[in-house]
């Protein structure tokens, strides 16, 4: 009998335990087709995450630079995005727009991410 409530207590805990916890945004990583599509409207915004130098060298038209290696990353994207529009972002290949869309959307940024960064866009003939 002892063995049945301890394990009855330990569901009810669990159950409680995963079903207070505060759920998080997440975000969508899409084709080349569907970025494009989605920027083309009047209420997003476009987030190149790569370093300035490399934001430079070409971008996708539209877009604002912050940087996903600067320590501030965070602050400046509150500073200069609006919570209210969805976020299109991206980098060279994914791998740091991925990093960026995670810390976003866990401040509440709806992010769609550019499946292959950059190098898909260009590839794709959209520069």
């Amino acid at each position: 009998m002892k063995t049945l409530i301890y394990i009855l207590s330990a569901l009810v805990f669990i159950i409680c335990i995963t079903s207070c916890k505060k759920k998080q945004k997440t975000y969508r990583t899409v084709t080349v087709e569907e970025f494009s599509n989605e920027i083309a409207g009047n209420n997003i915004q476009i987030v190149d995450v790569r370093t300035p130098e490399e934001y430079q060298d070409g971008n996708i038209s539209g877009s604002i630079n912050i940087d996903i290696n600067d320590n501030r990353f965070a602050e400046r994207a509150h500073e200069l995005l609006d919570t209210a529009k969805t976020i299109a972002i991206y980098c060279r290949s994914g791998r740091r727009s991925k990093k960026a869309a995670e810390i976003l959307s866990k401040q509440g940024y709806n992010i769609i991410e550019l499946d292959g960064g950059f190098i898909s866009w260009v590839k794709a003939g959209k520069q």
